[in-house]
């Protein structure tokens, strides 16, 4: 009995003994294999001008495509020296280095070491010497290069020689002008600059600019104080004008004392005259950085401050989560459980780190499920952590029942954010079998996330040639590559890989349009009717709009619009919507005709979760998202996962196809469209006062040209002097560069007036500039080429020079230069279908 007892003793000790040690282990296995995100460690390096300091520059770890790194400009010196500081951040610096290339990368201009320096308390100071093989008026990259210990980090800015640049003076207007907005003695002096205009909204801090009020500049109630000096950047250098930009972080009291904190930028386009300084434009953007304060959640509202209305989340289907992104960072609320997760974040909860709150990033909500576990997407420059320095697309779990965070593949990329965040946002979709599907580049991958297996499922698609819903889920894609002749369309489900396939029929070619909640838009034009225009551009009339369901088992037709006389050219799509761009044929040419709208199904679906928006006194238009359940009156519990230690690096790097010249508009050193439409890329760079790059970082199209210019010089080849006007207007372009050939002969053979340029000038970019206003095409007469333009159907003109209110143009058929008022010209020129050419070298 007592030897019984002391056995059981025994075992019930070796039992406990055996469950502590395999908690232990199991508790230190788990600690093992989650850790928080690492530091920022990058230096980072300010550049100067005089003694201004301009261009903050951020490190990568990784040598990046430099003909897509243009976020700054800064100007050389007379003494052709750059100043320079380095802040090391506790990081050493064993080298330092540059380069010099031209701007599409592939030219090394010079190249050397810099080994006199000063180094004081982490900061180094120097100065970057530049050779003179570089030439006035020219841009050329600038990339300098640190070593510490065996790795290399690299920093990126163009660099421009000009005795007229005037930055300096372009820069402390900037200041001056930010600092008497805080002034009230001062701030009246600001509305010599401005120019208020009824159409400016009034009512939000959000963005404010050149046409808001005073008050509204001068932010009106709301009492906010700059947590630093402003950090400057130089955007552009355009001899007509420079953009500068300032950015801080403001803080401000809350209603309840505690500390809130917004991002600011300020942009100013600025010319400078030895008599004065004009301000062309000012725009001032103000986001709140959500920190989940008691004050964020009040009966059934979250909110989020001074922000935009378009706003990324998404819930669940009973909207007990919701996630959100707010300034680079993803955010999730679980009404249920009362429970706040910051899921993804660069900052950290101490204040604001410059290299932390580096806003070249964005996230992306892939979907979200009923337990509030999230696929989501964070593309660009990685602030810190893992892949610090370098720019990719990271796709990532969060587990809400685990509260972790788990890398599910990485895309490294050489392309800067600004590059990067124009194409990734066309389709980011993952489904329940761990399948990846990204559009990059034309090319739909389907990848594996388990075995990180790649496989293109569609490629060569152009802008015209797909479509893709809302959710990701629904994608439409034709069959072959020319947009203009395609007879089927299929349409994926990526979320069990079914497909379908929507016929044109006979003597019709079809295009996909969109899709509007569970439905399918696509169009039909008569194949008869799809023709070349006289320069040879092509023009889709849709003489049928179709809209079809796509739900489970039926592919039913709900909606057809079609209306005699008028076709669409194309469609946009806002909440239940569609609105139709449409065309007349007045026996010439497809022109413009009066819009017209498509309302499909009803509007009136209630969201479990809505964009709510509110104005006060002090802070004015405030958003906030509306749950349909009030909340506890506690505050949440506030969450940061871990991040799930991994084995092994999942990396996936996919080789981008090349599609033809894709065209960026970069306004305020910001990439706000890329396409390959280049008439697109100029009306869009022209309404924000933008400019145009094409491939090699060349500029394709500014908003900058002379104010008159003299009518440039025509010469017709002796072998076309007979011909048709279009023949002789062909020719003149080509005598321009000194080509000599019967351009009539080749016109009679069949070539269009387009691929006679291209064949012909093959050292010149031919650019067709259909569907371009008269006032945009000027900048190529300003900078001395002629443009080609069609006035009916048979006859053609050159546009050779332009005054304030008129423009001239040689009439072959009347032999001479004719002056015609600009909005005469315009109303000719839109009548023969807006056909434009012209070239650049």
């Amino acid at each position: 009995m007592k030897k019984g007892l002391i056995k059981a003793g025994v075992l019930v000790v070796v039992f406990f003994a055996a469950l502590i040690g395999f908690s232990l282990m199991t508790n230190q296995t788990n600690k093992d294999l989650t850790t928080d995100m690492a530091n920022a460690t990058l230096p980072m390096i300010d550049l100067y001008t005089g003694t201004q300091k301009i261009n903050e520059l951020h490190g990568y770890t990784v040598q990046m495509d430099a003909s897509y790194m243009r976020d700054t400009i800064t100007p050389v010196g007379t003494d052709m020296k750059v100043p320079a500081t380095i802040q090391t951040f506790g990081t050493d610096v064993d080298a330092i280095s540059y380069k010099i290339r031209s701007m599409d990368g592939k030219d090394l201009i010079a190249e050397a070491a810099i080994t006199d320096y000063t180094e004081n308390g982490g900061l180094i100071s120097m100065q970057i010497p530049i050779q003179n093989l570089i030439k006035e008026g020219q841009e050329y990259n600038l990339i300098l290069e640190l070593k510490h210990k065996d790795k290399t980090y690299y920093y990126y800015t163009r660099i421009l020689k000009s005795e007229d640049a005037n930055v300096e003076p372009c820069v402390e207007f900037a200041q001056n002008f930010h600092e008497m907005t805080f002034d009230e003695e001062k701030s009246g002096g600001l509305s010599t600059y401005m120019e208020p205009d009824a159409s400016a909204d009034n009512s939000t801090l959000n963005r404010v600019t050149i046409n808001s009020t005073l008050s509204q500049v001068t932010w009106n109630q709301f009492k906010g104080v700059p947590l630093s000096e402003p950090a400057v950047a130089v955007r552009e250098i355009q001899g007509s004008y420079n953009v500068v930009t300032l950015s801080y972080v403001m803080t401000s009291t809350g209603d309840n004392g505690e500390l809130e904190y917004y991002n600011v930028e300020e942009y100013y386009r600025i010319r400078y005259t030895a008599s004065r300084i004009y301000l062309l434009n000012f725009e001032r953007t103000m986001n709140q950085i959500f920190r989940g304060e008691n004050d964020s959640f009040y009966d059934n509202c979250i909110q989020l401050g001074i922000r935009s209305g378009d706003i990324a989340y998404q819930s669940n289907e009973n909207g007990s989560v919701v996630c959100f992104v707010q300034e680079g960072e993803l955010w999730s609320y679980d009404e249920n459980n009362d429970r706040l997760y910051q899921v993804f974040s660069f900052r950290g909860f101490e204040g604001i780190d410059d290299r932390e709150n580096y806003d070249e990033h964005d996230i992306k909500i892939i979907d979200i499920d009923e337990a509030g576990s999230i696929n989501f997407a964070v593309y660009g420059y990685m602030n810190r952590g893992e892949h610090e320095g370098e720019v990719g697309i990271g796709i990532y779990h969060f587990d809400s029942v685990a509260n972790t965070v788990e890398e599910e593949a990485f895309l490294p990329s050489t392309q800067s954010y600004q590059v990067m965040k124009s194409n990734i946002g066309q389709l980011i979709y993952e489904n329940e079998d761990n399948e990846l599907f990204i559009m990059m580049e034309g090319t739909v991958y389907k990848i594996d996330l388990s075995t990180r297996e790649t496989k293109q499922v569609v490629s060569g698609l152009s802008e015209d040639s797909y479509a893709v819903s809302d959710t990701n889920e629904f994608f439409a894609y034709i069959d072959g590559t020319d947009t203009n002749a395609a007879t089927r369309v299929h349409v994926l489900d990526f979320s069990d890989g079914s497909d379908y396939t929507i016929d044109a029929g006979d003597g019709q070619y079809i295009r996909p349009l969109g899709f509007m909640q569970g439905d399918f838009i696509y169009g039909l034009a008569r194949a008869d009717q799809v023709m070349p225009d006289a320069a040879g551009t092509i023009t889709f009339p849709m003489y049928r709009i179709c809209i079809v369901d796509i739900g489970e088992g039926s592919h039913e037709v709900l909606k057809e619009y079609q209306k005699d006389g008028y076709f669409v050219s194309g469609v946009q799509l806002s909440d239940y919507t569609i609105y139709l761009d449409r065309l007349t044929y007045n026996g010439m040419a497809y022109v413009q005709a009066d819009p017209d709208t498509i309302m499909n199904r009803e509007g009136d679906v209630k969201k479990p979760v809505e964009i709510h928006e509110t104005n006060t006194e002090q802070k004015e238009t405030q958003y906030q998202l509306k749950l349909e359940e009030e909340m506890s009156d506690t505050s949440p519990k506030l969450l940061t996962p871990k991040q799930i230690v991994l084995e092994e690096n999942r990396n996936i790097s996919i080789e981008l196809p090349k599609q033809g010249e894709k065209y960026y508009v970069y306004s305020g050193g910001e990439v706000c469209l890329a396409t390959y439409s280049l008439p697109e890329a100029i009306g869009k760079a022209n309404e924000t006062m933008g400019v145009v790059i094409g491939d090699g970082q060349k500029y394709i199209w500014k908003r900058a040209r002379k104010t008159n210019c003299p009518s440039l010089h025509v010469t017709i080849g002796d072998s076309d002097a007979a011909g048709s006007s279009i023949a002789q207007c062909i020719s003149a372009l080509l005598q321009s560069k000194e080509i000599n050939l019967s351009v009539q002969e080749l016109l009679n053979s069949g070539d269009t007036p387009k691929q006679v340029l291209e064949d012909s000038m093959q050292d010149c970019r031919i650019l067709d500039l259909g569907g371009c206003s008269v006032e945009e095409l000027l900048y190529y007469v300003s900078n001395g080429t002629p443009v080609f333009a069609m006035v009916n159907q048979s006859d053609a003109v050159l546009i050779v020079g332009y005054d304030a209110n008129n423009i001239v143009y040689y009439d072959p058929a009347a032999g001479k230069n004719v002056s015609k008022p600009l909005e005469e010209a315009q109303a000719m020129f839109s009548e023969a279908g807006d056909t434009f050419l012209t070239y650049i070298e």
